[in-house]
């Protein structure tokens, strides 16, 4: 009986402990999201990366084999031409909504913010494409507030950061 005892505390302990681990790896994440962008991942207009920003759309930990960020493209893009994103959800029902944001102001999500694509539903497992207006990374919708790097930041409908990355608007 005692065997059975330490073994449902060693069980508990393993899941806490995994929990809290998890908890501290999603809110370094977190932490690393929130600076500002520095680099970027260079795609051409057909997808293609040309070259890799390791910061770039990685997945948190808490939607890790769940979710995938294609690299959006073009990138570098100019003001007139559109912006292709690619999800792809591999979970069943795993991601419960889904809101893509550029934060203004030094990139404090307390601060201003522009939603660029918003989603209420479940995704379903596959691909989803979408795409964006570079004119909305600005506060203001004119070429010369959106000419730099902006970064991007994909929530799920609870508001959990999923994944983020950098574009370049020349």
């Amino acid at each position: 009986m005692k065997k059975i005892y330490f073994l449902l505390l060693l069980l508990i302990f393993v899941a806490v402990n995994q929990n809290c681990t998890r908890n501290d790896e999603q809110r370094e994440f977190e932490q690393e999201a929130y600076r500002p962008p520095n680099d970027f991942t260079e795609t051409s207009p057909q997808g293609e990366v040309n070259s890799v920003d390791e910061d770039d759309w990685r997945i948190s930990p808490l939607f890790q084999g769940l979710f995938e960020v294609r690299a959006p493209f073009p990138n570098p893009s100019n003001t007139t031409s559109a912006i292709q994103f690619e999800i792809e959800v591999t979970g069943v029902q795993s991601i419960n909504g889904i809101e893509v944001i550029v934060f203004f102001d030094d990139y404090d999500p307390r601060e201003g913010s522009n939603v660029l694509y918003f989603d209420t539903e479940s995704l379903p497992q596959g691909l989803t494409t979408f795409q964006i207006n570079p004119l909305e990374l600005g506060e203001i919708s004119v070429p010369e507030s959106v000419r730099g790097l902006h970064r991007i930041y994909i929530y799920d409908g609870r508001g959990q950061l999923i994944s983020y990355g950098d574009i370049m608007i020349e």
